[in-house]
C-alpha cells in the first residue's frame, strides 16, 4: 500500500535560523510518513545554520543567491525548491517552525481521498516564547466576504499539489507586491479561485513568532505596515479581477490608500 502513496517534498526556507533549524529539519525527517524528501534552500545566511544543515546526509541543501526583499527572497527560494524536488505534493516549512510527526501522513490521506482539492491548510499552535503558546484564530466569515482578503494561514501550515503551486506562483507577478509573503498570496488565491482547498481541523504545525522574523519590519500602524497593507489590497483586487470574481471597495481600502500615499511622500 505504501508504494502506491505519493512522494512528498518538504521544502524548507532558511535565513539565519541557526537557533531553530536543527529542530525544524528533525521534525521533517522524523515524520511517520516515510515516502518523502527534505530540501532546504538557504538565502545568504551569515550564521552557522548551513553548517548545521549540511550534517544531515539525507537532506538536500540548495542556495538562493537573490538579494531582494524578504518576501521575494522567500518566494524565489520556494521556486528553486520546486525545480529540484521530485514529489507531487509540497509541504512548505519555514526554518524556525516544526511539524507534528503525523503532519505529512494526514496531508497525504487528505489528498488521496480528495482528488479534486489542490491545497490543504492545518491549524497551527503559535509559540510566542518557550513557555507560552496560543491557538490560531481563524475567521470563517472572511472566506465569503468580497471586500476583504481571507485569513492568512502561516506558510508552514500550507500543503499544495506541486503543479498547482507552480500555477499560483505564475500569478504572483514576482517583481511586484514586494512586501507580500507567500502565505498571504496563496491564501488569497485559494479563496478567490474557488472551492479547491480545505482546512484540516487539526493542529499539525508549531509556528514560532520570533523577533527577527520576516514580519519584524512591519510594526502595526507604522509606515511599512501601511505601505504593505496597500500592496495587499492591490494584490487582492488584481487577483479578483484576473479570475473575474466580484469585489467591492471598502472604507478600509480608501483610508489605507490615502495614508500609504502620504507616508510614501514623507
Amino acid at each position: 500500500m505504501e508504494k502506491k502513496r505519493p512522494l512528498v517534498s518538504i521544502i524548507i526556507t532558511n535565513f539565519n535560523k541557526e537557533k531553530y533549524i536543527y529542530q525544524t529539519i528533525k521534525s521533517a525527517i522524523n515524520q511517520k510518513y516515510k515516502k518523502s524528501e527534505v530540501i532546504v534552500i538557504d538565502n545568504f545566511s551569515s550564521d552557522n545554520s548551513c553548517k548545521i544543515i549540511s550534517k544531515f546526509k539525507n537532506v538536500k541543501l540548495l542556495f538562493n543567491n537573490q538579494k531582494k526583499t524578504g518576501a521575494l527572497n522567500q518566494i524565489k527560494s520556494i521556486e528553486i525548491g520546486l525545480k529540484n524536488c521530485r514529489g507531487s505534493i509540497i509541504c512548505l516549512l519555514d526554518g524556525d517552525d516544526i511539524f507534528d510527526k503525523n503532519k505529512v501522513s494526514q496531508v497525504v490521506n487528505y489528498f488521496v481521498n480528495n482528488s479534486n482539492y489542490n491545497a490543504v491548510l492545518d491549524l497551527p499552535i503559535i509559540f510566542t516564547n518557550i513557555n507560552k503558546s496560543t491557538n490560531f484564530k481563524y475567521d470563517k466569515k472572511r472566506k465569503t466576504k468580497s471586500s476583504i482578503w481571507p485569513t492568512t494561514f502561516p506558510t508552514s501550515t500550507i500543503s499544495v499539489r506541486k503543479d498547482y503551486l507552480r500555477k499560483c506562483i505564475k500569478v504572483f507577478k514576482k517583481n511586484k507586491f514586494e512586501n507580500l509573503e507567500i502565505d498571504f498570496r496563496l491564501c488569497c488565491l485559494f479563496s478567490i479561485i474557488g472551492n479547491n482547498y480545505n482546512i484540516l481541523r487539526k493542529k499539525l504545525t508549531y509556528y514560532r513568532q520570533v523577533e527577527d522574523g520576516i514580519m519584524s519590519n512591519y510594526k502595526k500602524f507604522g509606515k511599512n505596515w501601511w505601505i504593505k497593507r496597500s500592496e495587499a489590497f492591490n494584490f487582492f483586487f488584481y487577483s479578483k479581477k484576473k479570475y473575474k470574481r466580484q469585489y467591492s471597495f471598502s472604507l478600509d481600502f480608501f483610508v489605507t490608500k490615502i495614508i500609504s500615499k502620504i507616508l510614501k511622500w514623507t
